[in-house]
C-alpha cells in the first residue's frame, strides 16, 4: 500500500490543529471536512468519522492516528492540502487571486482558522500581483508547520 509523505501529513494535520495543542478534537474536523469538501455533517456522520479516526477513544485526533487513518482510507492521490488550495481556487486555474480569496472568506469565513487565512494573508503581501500558486501555498504551509510542536 503506497503512503502519504509523513511530512505533509503533519503539514495538513498541523492546519486543522487550531490550538496547536497537537490534537483534533470533534468540532476541528467537522470544521476540516466542511472547508475542505462543502459538506455540512450530521452528528452521526461526525461519530462514525470519530469512531474510525479516534482508536485510543480517548476523544481526539492524535498526529500518529491522523496519519494512519490518511494512509489506510485515502489513496495517496487525494492529500487534503490541495483540496484545500482548490477550496479558495474558485477559477481552477491553478492561481489564488485575491479576489478569490476575499470570496472565499466572504463565504466560508467563519469555518477558517487564522492560520488558513495567514498563508493566503502572508503571501499576498509578499506578492505585488497579489496571486497564490500552490507551490507557494505548500510554502506557506510549511511556516506555519515550522512553529508548530508535535507531542
Amino acid at each position: 500500500m503506497a503512503t502519504h509523505d509523513a511530512y505533509e501529513l503533519k503539514l495538513l494535520f498541523s492546519l486543522f490543529d487550531t490550538n496547536h495543542d497537537g490534537r483534533i478534537t470533534q468540532d476541528e474536523i467537522k470544521q476540516l471536512v466542511e472547508t475542505v469538501s462543502g459538506q455540512i455533517l450530521t452528528e452521526e456522520q461526525l461519530a462514525a468519522f470519530m469512531k474510525i479516526m479516534d482508536t485510543d477513544t480517548n476523544g481526539d485526533i492524535t498526529v500518529d492516528e491522523f496519519t494512519v487513518m490518511m494512509n489506510e482510507y485515502l489513496p495517496t492521490s487525494t492529500l487534503g492540502l490541495r483540496d484545500l488550495f482548490n477550496t479558495f481556487d474558485l477559477s481552477a486555474d491553478g492561481v489564488v487571486d485575491k479576489q478569490e480569496f476575499d470570496q472565499v472568506m466572504k463565504d466560508k469565513g467563519k469555518d477558517l482558522n487564522q492560520d488558513q487565512i495567514n498563508i493566503f494573508s502572508n503571501k499576498f503581501q509578499q506578492d505585488a500581483n497579489c496571486k497564490v500558486t500552490y507551490e507557494e501555498f505548500i510554502d506557506g504551509a510549511m511556516e506555519v508547520y515550522k512553529n508548530i510542536k508535535f507531542n
